[in-house]
């Protein structure tokens, strides 16, 4: 095969044959119905990500590929597109191992198309609002912790849901940022100021709980304790070494974050109910802008495989497993053009980001 191919998942269609370097997420060797092995895996790059199969069509030949396709490395593959249930998915044909030191890993994960600079300082302008002296005070502690704030803005804010590229959890608390700007002032009784620093801190430990690897595996500590308890607990830590910072602050800013995924009952993380006005608006608010977002998405990706249904495949939102429609009342004659926004957008940006500008 050939050393280096720039096609893209993004731009696989239907009955082509590609070559290409892609990212291996993950791998198994399954059995069909007739009790032959065939190997099962996904592949990513920057563009999206697709289904892959190899048949066992001469002997020994599926153990080869669980020996060689590792899951979390770079993989050559030729192979044939096809679709199946509504999907485009790999026929492989040929797949070699790729060193990492031969490839650029930027090929291979989502980012966001702002870079980190645009969106720090617009989030900087956002968050100048708050006037408590001990929310600022967290707010500064939490910027000078200068590992702990450069992972965050370049962490994605989830593996496959929402926002789910480098960048995507910074992208996220600006989203909420915005929305609390608009929304806080109808309801004079809730303390804006603790929204605005929940935005910032309520998936802030999601930055430990996701690998920014290709593939945005979860790490052990994600596994074992969650983003929930890992965020509470940085802005406990950050509070701890703040003194005099008040008890009841404390409780109400722990709480919003222990509370943002909703009720218990819910079954979505949350260890306790919002049970709080600013904790009920804001878990609303987080739950908004993460339903929008992953809907937008599902639609951006549909469009750029040149899928022709009028609803997206909701096998490819998993765990939502909802098919969006996308016609759009303003294109009543066909499919909306795609406003396709280039993976590697705002890279040249970032390349000047590892030490984000000052918040406040």
């Amino acid at each position: 095969m050939k050393e280096q191919e720039t096609i893209r998942i993004g731009d696989f269609r239907e009955g082509t044959e590609v070559e290409a370097i892609l990212w291996l997420t993950k791998g198994n060797v399954r059995e069909t119905k007739a009790g032959k092995p065939y190997w099962d895996g996904t592949f990513q790059d920057a563009t999206g990500s697709i289904g892959a199969k190899l048949w066992e069509d001469r002997p020994g030949r599926v153990e080869l590929a669980a020996q060689r396709l590792v899951p979390g490395s770079p993989c050559r593959i030729r192979a044939r597109v096809e679709a199946f249930k509504g999907s485009l998915q790999l026929t492989l044909a040929e797949f070699a191992e790729v060193p990492r030191d031969q490839v650029d890993m930027g090929l291979f994960s989502p980012r966001s198309s702002r870079s980190t600079r645009e969106m720090v300082e617009e989030l900087d302008g956002l968050l100048g609002a708050v006037r408590d002296p001990d929310l600022n005070r967290l707010l500064e502690s939490f910027r000078k912790d200068r590992e702990a704030f450069t992972r965050f803005c370049q962490s994605p804010a989830a593996k496959t849901i929402h926002h789910a590229w480098v960048g995507g959890l910074l992208e996220h608390t600006l989203s909420l940022a915005r929305l609390i700007t608009a929304v806080a002032p109808l309801y004079p009784a809730v303390k804006a100021d603790f929204l605005l620093v929940n935005a910032l801190f309520h998936d802030a430990g999601k930055a430990l709980e996701i690998s920014r690897e290709p593939g945005f595996d979860y790490t052990d500590d994600g596994k074992l304790l969650g983003h929930i308890y890992m965020g509470a607990r940085l802005a406990e830590r950050l509070m701890d070494g703040i003194p005099g910072f008040p008890e009841e602050k404390r409780r109400h800013v722990v709480h919003l974050i222990l509370s943002h995924q909703g009720d218990r009952s819910d079954g979505f993380g949350s260890p306790v109910d919002p049970l709080t006005p600013e904790a009920i608006l804001f878990h609303h608010l987080d739950n908004l802008d993460a339903k929008v977002q992953n809907c937008l998405s599902r639609i951006e990706e549909a469009e750029r495989a040149g899928e022709p249904d009028s609803f997206t495949n909701p096998r490819d939102n998993y765990p939502i497993r909802k098919g969006y429609y996308r016609r759009r009342p303003s294109d009543p004659e066909g499919m909306p053009a795609a406003s396709k926004q280039e993976a590697e957008a705002g890279a040249a940006d970032d390349a000047a980001d590892e030490d984000p500008p000052r918040l406040w």
